[in-house]
């Protein structure tokens, strides 16, 4: 590995951003199940986030206080909250602590102080799940236009290399390229356990390139490159047979409407025809779409049973919750012995009610404040067609594809796509610039003295034209 010394000093953040991005994908894509992997993401993040700042940068955050940084510490702070031991007078008087207070009298330990989590170790867990996020957040903060898009072209190329391990799992029947054999084997789950949040990542690869392809100079040879990675992580999402991927691929084209492809009429005829027939053929003949309509009218509804014990929790615990991380503990001493199956339920399958669960009224009052900041966001990217804005139209998107995902499923509680909502939503803020003063010249740290001597001729020759007003040229 290059030292970091010899990295540019201005690209640290993009390569740092990089290094997070595929450590939290390759190790993190099994969920809870294997904490040694979790924890080697989390101490990467810690890693890259004291090379990153450990030295001056040349860029320079527009404002490092942002509503969604500040939200995600008032997150922590209110799991650190949790935490907190509780006199036994006030823990007792919690709502839905009958049963754990009666444990407690049982081992002798009722008159001692007890936190509000009903599983402390679980709750510790959850804390220091956060950090990879916002490490990421802080990362893209301090990048410019040109390294973001750097950054969206990487995790576009993320999406796609997990979509090809899934052909490879998908082709084999999991024999080879299974990274997690307990999760879905034998179906297209890339580098993930679950095929669901496979889809989550394809999909917001595909959103992530229609938000380049709506570039409207965009010549003919790039732009069906761009469809042609479009049409492959959509159908690589169709190919993990989950119904969110069938109700959610249109979702990924919104970007395509802030801008349109320029593209000769005979050559949009042709994509067009060839585009309808292949999705026609698709729906009709291929087993894996009928598998996957199938399950849309037909499959297991057992859902709508997590949801309703989900509500029946909230109402026991509320306000206050039962603590973040402990859902499949408290949901196995709450759940009817009539709803009781074969099945172990990890999780509510709706983010939003597991919020409620675990965090109470604060938590709720959280999500809803970043659901509305984002909200804001939409007439500020989806109006003037430039770089910038495309981006934050296809980062947008990415966190609509997230959040109504997250209605029958919880893709942003693997590290992976938190990780990548933290860069859709870092999308969103605006780019960093560079620190006054500060020259091009000062990131040239590798490569020969010559070419240093080089670059510092040319750049001193168009100095007296050149402007240093804060902005990337």
């Amino acid at each position: 590995m290059m030292p970091p010394g010899r990295i540019a000093a201005d690209q640290r953040p993009l390569v740092a951003a990089i290094v997070l991005l595929v450590v939290s994908l390759c190790l993190g894509g099994g969920g809870s199940a294997h904490r040694i992997a979790e924890l080697m993401v989390e101490m990467t993040a810690i890693l890259v986030m004291a090379l990153t700042f450990a030295w001056p940068l040349p860029t320079k955050a527009a404002r490092l206080l942002q509503f969604p940084l500040i939200l995600l510490c008032l997150w922590a702070l209110l799991i650190l909250v949790q935490l907190v031991p509780l006199p036994p007078s006030i823990w007792r008087a919690l709502p839905g602590r009958e049963l754990a207070g009666a444990i407690a009298d049982q081992i002798g330990t009722g008159t001692q102080p007890h936190p509000l989590s009903l599983a402390p170790s679980a709750t510790r867990r959850a804390l220091a799940a956060l950090l990879p996020a916002m490490s990421m957040l802080l990362l893209v903060l301090h990048m410019d236009r040109f390294q973001r898009s750097a950054l969206a072209v990487t995790a576009t190329g993320c999406a796609f290399a997990s979509l090809m391990l899934g052909l490879l799992q998908l082709i084999t029947p999991g024999h080879w390229g299974t990274l997690y054999h307990e999760g879905h084997l034998g179906y297209a789950t890339g580098f993930f356990a679950n095929r669901n949040h496979q889809a989550s990542l394809l999909l917001i690869g595909a959103a992530l390139t229609c938000g380049f392809a709506s570039k409207r100079n965009t010549a003919t040879a790039r732009s069906l490159l761009l469809i042609l990675v479009i049409a492959s992580l959509l159908a690589g999402a169709l190919a993990t047979r989950s119904r969110a991927a069938l109700l959610l691929f249109p979702v990924a084209l919104l970007p395509l409407l802030q801008g349109r492809l320029r593209l000769e009429w005979r050559v949009v005829l042709v994509t067009v025809l060839v585009g309808a027939a292949g999705l026609w053929s698709l729906i009709a003949t291929n087993q894996v779409t009928q598998i996957a309509v199938d399950r849309l009218w037909n499959g297991n509804m057992g859902r709508l049973t997590f949801w309703q014990d989900s509500w029946t929790i909230i109402s026991r615990y509320w306000p206050a919750g039962t603590g973040f991380g402990t859902f499949a503990t408290v949901f196995r001493v709450s759940e009817p012995l009539e709803h009781v199956g074969q099945h172990y339920v990890n999780h509510a399958h709706n983010e939003f009610l597991e919020v409620m669960v675990e965090g109470g009224l604060p938590a709720l009052v959280l999500l809803l404040a970043g659901f509305g900041w984002w909200l804001t966001k939409a007439s500020v990217f989806w109006q003037a067609p430039d770089s910038s804005s495309r981006l934050g139209a296809a980062a947008w998107t990415g966190l609509l594809l997230l959040m109504l995902h997250s209605l029958v499923d919880y893709p942003a509680r693997m590290l992976p796509i938190a990780v990548m909502a933290a860069i859709l939503i870092g999308f969103l803020l605006p780019p960093a610039t560079r620190v006054a003063g500060s020259g091009r010249l000062e990131s040239l740290s590798f490569g020969t003295k010559q070419r240093r001597r080089r670059i510092s001729k040319a750049y001193a020759k168009r100095a007296p034209n050149a402007r240093d007003d804060g902005k990337t040229q």
